[in-house]
């Protein structure tokens, strides 16, 4: 299946533009635009989440603990149900995949 991206419209979440790419049974693929200075505030959720980074910083605590700053060519994972927070050091973009599917993120 090929889902062309051109008339899909952006959606928000915590001050995030992003894209549902493409769902699956099982797992979601999006993209996560982030200007400088949005923070993400501490939350989680049973999916598990996977990205890689297009470009730009982001600085990721997870269970409260720092994990690091994530650039451009870096990836993270964060387990389901774990707690995380983001916070954009610069204009970022990253690719995130979510296993299970996010039924909060899914085209209506």
């Amino acid at each position: 299946m090929i889902i062309k991206q051109e008339n899909k419209p952006a959606k928000n979440a915590f001050g995030v533009e992003f894209k549902t790419l493409a769902t699956g049974e099982n797992i979601m693929c999006t993209i996560m635009r982030y200007k400088k200075g949005v923070k993400v505030p501490r939350h989680n959720h049973p999916a598990e989440q996977v990205g890689y980074m297009i470009k730009g910083k982001l600085k990721l605590l997870v269970n409260d603990n720092e994990i690091g700053v994530a650039e451009q060519g870096d990836s993270y994972a964060i387990n389901g149900n774990d707690f995380h927070s983001i916070e954009a050091l610069e204009d970022s973009e990253c690719i995130d995949t979510f296993s299970p599917p996010r039924e909060e993120y899914m085209d209506k």
